[in-house]
């Protein structure tokens, strides 16, 4: 039995992963999940845990003893999620494949709701202190999801009856990297994290299609900076929601904790941006708020057979050190 909804002890049972508690199946397939770690200096440990549960997604971020990362059902933990559509449209929930799995999955198993994935995974496996994955998303409102999404659409209307959407799932491939220190060969940067990824198409093409990498956080994560690339400085920003181009971050109160993303400035280009948002407990979150921090890539033509590619730095640590390691990888990249 679960704790009460409105405890704290609820959240931590909901959104602080834990692998015992979360399935190893995935369809026909098993895989345990996988976790890779970095010793950040002799007081300090990193580790990441990708999830079989979220078919690959990231469910787990421990700065020693300390979660980053908030896990339940399968519009959380820190995953990539897509969208296409085409001219004179807008894009939408009900067309949206999406890393963990469904939103329906949240329905129908218990909580924490890390039942199996709608998401089929292939491969989840780690090399040194590297882990890749290759998954074919679901689509986040399914075909057979009685409910619409938030934009007000049904995912029957906006995809054929027809394999792959009759199961869920998206016609997209997904693969993913995740690499820690020393594998990521960034030396002095040991608290970085470099995530990369690709998408390949089946679909028929699509005028626009944009991907999100977005790490939905603690809820203690309250605090949100800018990091200013040409001055090295922080500037607090309203927690409510924010868009930069800068990189941005997100810590607890104390700045003991922070979580920084960081994207080549020229790969971001002109339409791409950070963005963070705090939202408080509604219905849609299950009535435990969020916390998140996320990076757009450009939005543009996506073709059958095509291919994207994505790399983006993920900096832990505390908000000084975050900040230097900001700083050093756009002196390093940039």
């Amino acid at each position: 039995m679960p704790p009460h909804w409105e405890s704290p002890e609820y959240y931590d049972f909901i959104h602080t992963y834990k692998s015992e508690c979360a399935s190893k199946q995935n369809y026909d397939r098993t895989f345990p999940d996988v976790t890779v770690s970095a010793q950040v200096n002799w007081w300090t440990r990193l580790a990441v845990t990708t999830s079989t549960a979220q078919a690959g997604a990231i469910a787990s971020l421990k700065v020693n003893n300390k979660e980053f990362i908030a896990s339940g059902a399968k519009g959380s933990s820190l995953q990539y999620a897509f969208h296409a559509w085409q001219q004179g449209g807008a894009p939408s929930e009900c067309y949206n494949p999406t890393q963990a799995g469904a939103r329906i999955e949240g329905e129908t198993q218990p909580p924490p709701h890390h039942g199996p994935s709608t998401s089929a995974l292939y491969t989840m496996a780690r090399t040194g202190s590297s882990i890749r994955t290759e998954a074919r998303p679901a689509m986040f409102m399914t075909r057979t999801d009685p409910k619409p999404g938030w934009d007000g659409c049904f995912g029957a209307d906006h995809q054929p009856d027809r394999v792959p959407f009759s199961m869920g799932l998206s016609p997209y491939w997904l693969r993913t990297q995740v690499e820690l220190a020393p594998d990521h060969a960034m030396p002095t940067l040991d608290n970085v994290v470099r995530l990369a990824a690709s998408i390949t198409s089946e679909d028929t093409p699509h005028d626009f299609f944009n991907g999100v990498l977005v790490a939905y956080l603690q809820r203690d994560f309250t605090e949100v900076y800018s990091y200013d690339l040409a001055g090295g400085t922080t500037t607090v920003r309203p927690p409510e929601s924010y868009a930069s181009k800068d990189p941005m971050m997100r810590c607890t109160s104390d700045g003991n904790h922070c979580l920084g993303m960081y994207v080549r400035p020229q790969v971001l280009g002109t339409q791409a941006y950070y963005y963070t948002m705090t939202r408080p407990p509604t219905p849609y979150n299950g009535m435990l708020g969020e916390a998140t921090i996320q990076v757009t890539s450009p939005s543009g033509k996506m073709s059958t057979g095509d291919t994207l590619g994505y790399e983006t730095f993920l900096a832990v640590g505390n908000k000084d050190r975050v900040s230097s390691a900001i700083g050093k990888l756009h002196r390093l990249m940039g």
